[in-house]
């Protein structure tokens, strides 16, 4: 590696530490960097191309997904993207098609990726009062996206590669995390990110101001309060975007805030004032009842819990906490004071899908499979929960002893959601293995018929249990007759000593 002809490789480190080599690798990469942009590239900076842009986008979702960060909950999801997608068809035409995802990180943040990929963090939405003001949030980011400011930002660091690049943007999305007092690498980088990098990649007062306006435009089209956006900032402006002072200001995102609301109040006073009458395209409830959920299944299980015990001081009630206590409790293995915290939210709102599916659930963990069949009837029908219903169904039929009913659920499962439900591949192998036992069956494991070792190996490779997996998957492959399944297994198999080799 060659910078400012320096070779790296020539370089004598006597004494010198690995943190010093990487520090000094940041500063020389920021300095080239630099010089590039102000020197080579100031004067023929334009936005890229929109297959140049898919291509960073694709990379950039690779890095994304291998930090393991994305929250794969399709009733939050469905929530988001609703919200995102309502706002999106009042658009002209665009480039990009949209897609909106969940984070599981506690900072105040969202952001917009390369490819109209907008991120809302999982604190934010917990932490904001409104439907309007997520809104607002995803307006904002929106207009970043139909404005291509991303592209802008870039254009201007072009000198790196694209896989470079996918790496410095996906750093700025979740590298904060690292927070203060940890090593270089981890609190600015994620592969080869630096901080003159990162730095570029900051919106600049202009694209703010330029996403603010488009956006409350597009939010008011909507039917969202666009004073939403303007509280949601403000509760931004006491937290910060990644709510913690150690970050530092090369990964802020979102500078100004302070202006911005000045200027957002100055453009609602010139705008008429919102339709007190438009019903709002999401309701209220379903955004509470979700806030609790992301509250209760993905953040601190001490904290949450103060924070439900809180609201239900206030207002008994609620539905909405007494929902995220129950899923916490159910988090906790404390199934009956689920259940308890479960029939309070039934008792004020009885036909909740939400309520009425994790009633189900709570019931099979309590052994109680007809009480989870009785509660999950009809709820298939709703596409944001369809597979968890069917999961529920084929777990009571499990535990009445239904069999053949219950593989057919659980092979529909496996088809549409089997990265969300990895025990169905092991309730599979139980039952294939009750299928095949007869008098005089041995329980010794090389008796095991070679579809339920298959179906075992996948339940462990999801589990991300890499020695159990290849054990089964090289029992199944001896063995199976079906020539599918037996291709998926190698092919699984395959992935699985690769891994090996390289790590």
């Amino acid at each position: 590696m060659d910078l400012l002809g320096i070779s790296i490789k020539t370089m004598y480190f006597s004494g010198m530490t690995l943190r010093l080599f990487k520090l000094l690798r940041v500063l020389l990469s920021f300095l080239w960097v630099f010089i590039y942009v102000v020197i080579i590239s100031a004067e023929t900076a334009d936005a890229i191309s929109i297959s140049k842009e898919k291509e960073i986008a694709d990379e950039f979702m690779e890095t994304i997904k291998k930090q393991g960060k994305i929250i794969n909950d399709p009733i939050s999801s469905a929530l988001v993207s609703g919200i995102g997608k309502t706002i999106v068809s009042n658009l002209p035409p665009q480039p990009f098609a949209y897609s909106f995802y969940i984070m599981d990180e506690e900072q105040f943040n969202a952001f917009a990726g390369p490819g109209s990929n907008i991120f809302i963090n999982r604190g934010l939405i917990t932490s904001l009062d409104t439907v309007d003001e997520l809104a607002g949030i995803i307006g904002h980011e929106i207009a970043h996206s139909s404005c291509r400011h991303i592209s802008d930002m870039i254009d201007q660091s072009r000198v790196m590669s694209i896989g470079t690049l996918a790496g410095v943007l996906a750093g700025v999305l979740v590298g904060a995390s690292a927070g203060g007092g940890t090593d270089l690498g981890q609190a600015v980088a994620i592969g080869s990110m630096a901080a003159g990098q990162t730095m570029m990649l900051s919106y600049s007062r202009e694209h703010e101001s330029e996403a603010d306006q488009k956006g409350l435009a597009y939010i008011a089209a909507s039917n969202f309060n666009p004073m939403g956006l303007l509280t949601g900032l403000e509760k931004i402006r006491n937290r910060d975007w990644y709510g913690s002072e150690h970050v530092p200001d090369y990964l802020k995102t979102h500078p100004g805030t302070t202006e911005r609301i000045v200027n957002i109040q100055s453009w609602l006073e010139r705008n008429s004032a919102p339709n007190e009458n438009a019903i709002s395209p999401v309701n209220s409830f379903r955004f509470e009842m979700v806030k609790s959920r992301l509250a209760a299944i993905y953040g601190d299980e001490y904290e949450m819990e103060n924070r439900f015990l809180g609201i239900l001081e206030k207002n008994p009630e609620s539905a909405p906490a007494h929902y995220g206590m129950a899923l916490l409790m159910e988090r906790k293995n404390r199934v009956t004071e689920s259940l308890e915290h479960l029939r309070h939210a039934l008792s004020q709102r009885p036909f909740d899908p939400l309520i009425l599916l994790e009633t189900g659930k709570v019931n099979i963990l309590s052994g109680n499979a007809e009480k989870a069949l009785q509660v999950v009837q009809g709820l298939e029908n709703i596409s944001e929960i369809e597979m968890d219903v069917w999961y529920v169904k084929s777990e009571a039929q499990l535990l009445l002893g239904n069999f053949s009913v219950a593989e057919k659920g659980f092979e529909k499962v496996i088809a549409n959601g089997s990265h969300r439900f990895p025990k169905a591949y092991y309730h599979m192998a139980l039952i294939k293995d009750k299928k095949d036992a007869g008098p005089g069956k041995s329980d010794s494991i090389s008796e095991t018929p070679a579809i339920s070792h298959y179906f075992l190996g996948l339940y462990y490779y999801e589990m991300k249990n890499m020695k159990n997996a290849r054990f089964h998957l090289e029992k199944s492959i001896e063995n199976l007759d079906d020539k599918e399944k037996r291709s998926e297994a190698e092919k699984i198999l395959g992935k699985i000593i690769k891994q090996k080799k390289e790590g």
